[in-house]
C-alpha cells in the first residue's frame, strides 16, 4: 500500500507542477485529499507540509466534552476555530463578557496560539462583546480584575487559567444545552 501511495503522490506532484502556478497548492490539497480519501486515510491537509487542527483537542477531551456539545458552541473550519454560539443566557453585561472571554480563551487554546496559553486579546474581546451586545466601555477592565482566578494580565491581555479553563468548560457544556 506504501509504495501505491508514494507512486500515486509523484503523480499528484506532477499533475499539480503542470498547473498554473497560483493554482498549484489548491490543485495539490483536492488531489492529496481524494488520494487519501481513496486510500481510506483521514486527509488533513490543508497546504503542502500544513497538517489540519484536530476538531477534537485534548481540551475538550480533559474536560469530558463530546463533539456534539461543543459543536453548538464553536465552528471548526479545519484550521480555526470561530465561537458560533446566538445565546449567551445572561442578561448583564458583566457575565457576557465573563463567557466571552472564557470562550475566547478556549478558542485560543484550541488553535494553539503563542505558545498554548489561552491568551485572550483585549482588541477580539471588546469586539466579540460589541457582537453580543455585552461591551460596557465604563467597565470592561474591571469586570476582568474582578476575576483573577479566571484571567491573568499579560500586558493588554489576559490568559485564562486552570481554574478559568475548568468554568470554561462548564460554561460551553451549559451553552450546548
Amino acid at each position: 500500500m506504501l509504495d501505491r501511495i508514494k507512486q500515486q503522490l509523484n503523480d499528484v506532484i506532477t499533475i499539480a507542477d503542470s498547473c498554473p502556478e497560483k493554482y498549484q497548492v489548491k490543485c495539490f490539497e483536492v488531489l492529496l485529499n481524494a488520494l487519501l480519501s481513496a486510500e481510506g486515510i483521514p486527509s488533513g491537509v490543508k497546504v503542502p507540509g500544513e497538517i489540519l487542527m484536530r476538531p477534537s483537542p485534548d481540551f475538550f477531551t480533559r474536560y469530558n466534552i463530546v463533539e456534539e456539545q461543543w459543536q453548538k458552541v464553536f465552528h471548526f473550519d479545519g484550521t480555526a476555530y470561530s465561537i458560533i454560539v446566538s445565546d449567551l443566557n445572561e442578561k448583564t453585561a458583566s457575565k457576557k463578557q465573563m463567557k466571552l472571554a472564557l470562550l475566547l480563551g478556549v478558542k485560543a487554546l484550541l488553535e494553539g496560539g503563542e505558545s498554548g496559553e489561552g491568551i485572550i486579546e483585549k482588541g477580539q474581546l471588546v469586539e466579540l462583546c460589541k457582537q453580543y451586545a455585552a461591551y460596557d466601555s465604563a467597565n470592561f477592565t474591571t469586570y476582568m480584575r474582578r476575576n483573577k482566578n479566571l484571567f491573568l494580565p499579560k500586558g493588554n491581555n489576559w490568559i485564562l487559567t486552570k481554574p478559568g479553563q475548568k468554568q470554561a468548560a462548564e460554561v460551553i457544556k451549559e451553552l450546548s444545552q
